[in-house]
């Protein structure tokens, strides 16, 4: 993804789910601005999104929601 330029940027988190719209707990992968996903199991399709947050714990709307079929 590309990266916050806003000065208080203190990270991104990374949301992940099998279902569109619906994710798990996020990620936290601090300034980071790619993510590897391991383990992901055969025959799924997965649902990402990313969020940004500031140095205040104030985090941003999601980003818009790409997909991965495990074959």
């Amino acid at each position: 993804w590309n990266t916050n330029t806003e000065t208080d940027l203190a990270g991104y988190k990374v949301y992940v789910g099998t279902s569109s719209g619906l994710y798990g707990s996020p990620i936290d992968v601090g300034k980071a601005t790619s993510y590897v996903m391991a383990n992901l199991k055969v025959g799924n399709t997965y649902y990402f999104s990313v969020t940004a947050y500031d140095t205040s714990g104030n985090e941003s709307l999601h980003s818009s929601e790409v997909s991965k079929s495990v074959y």
